[in-house]
């Protein structure tokens, strides 16, 4: 397993706002919204720790709409299968921003910081987005540097891919090496965390290039889609 902590996030206040949209633009025209914002930016600046594993897994069969995998394990359901057609193994990861986010957003909304807490949350939720195109660009990089290619990533919950198959993601890495756990109802903790999954092989695969995005449930409807992608 790889576990790399040297990541950079920049906030850039442009590029968010742009992402956000008319969100953050009726906010800092609220009375006390502009302090908000940028207590909330500072905040965030501080407090994200970005870190991620990842490790390959053997792939045995893809049959159908399952993935089986060494070991036993299988993905099933959903694009994964179309996906990943081709592949030879499976890289399985996971990310996170750090506890420390979360710790105080918890904290602004016992004290009733509502507006600033709720711009933290959105920041981290960013950030982890951020980290996840970082990840996949390093994945890439790595897989074209030895010859291989890798397929569009998946995460799980974020299409018809089942919530469920996240737990095979964490039995086959050991995420509390970066402080990410999973509870028995599949919600990670840090909460702005996620897991991925892209296909490796050496041939052509079902899906290369694209985003994950192209098979979100939500994605003709969703304006955050369109404003990160000409970000």
């Amino acid at each position: 397993m790889t576990v790399a902590l040297d990541w950079q996030i920049e906030f850039d206040e442009a590029e968010i706002r742009h992402v956000m949209g008319a969100a953050v633009s009726r906010i800092l025209a609220r009375a006390g919204g502009r302090e908000s914002w940028h207590e909330a930016l500072t905040e965030a600046r501080d407090l994200v720790r970005p870190a991620a594993a990842w490790v390959p897994v053997p792939i045995v069969e893809i049959r159908q709409e399952s993935v089986f995998l060494a070991g036993g394990s299988s993905l099933n359901g959903g694009p994964v299968a179309t996906v990943v057609a081709g592949a030879s193994d499976l890289i399985m990861a996971v990310c996170t921003v750090g506890e420390a986010i979360d710790r105080r957003i918890k904290e602004l909304q016992k004290a009733r910081h509502l507006l600033t807490g709720v711009l933290l949350d959105e920041l981290g939720t960013w950030a982890v987005d951020v980290l996840r195109q970082q990840l996949c660009r390093r994945l890439r990089g790595e897989a074209t540097a030895a010859g291989l290619r890798v397929s569009t990533s998946l995460s799980p919950g974020e299409s018809e891919w089942s919530l469920a198959d996240q737990a095979v993601i964490f039995s086959a890495l050991d995420a509390a090496q970066i402080g990410v756990s999973l509870s028995p109802s599949l919600v990670m903790h840090p909460l702005k965390s996620l897991s991925l999954i892209m296909g490796r092989g050496s041939r052509p695969l079902g899906r290369e290039g694209g985003s994950h995005c192209d098979y979100c449930a939500r994605r003709d409807r969703c304006t955050y889609r369109c404003r990160r992608e000409t970000a």
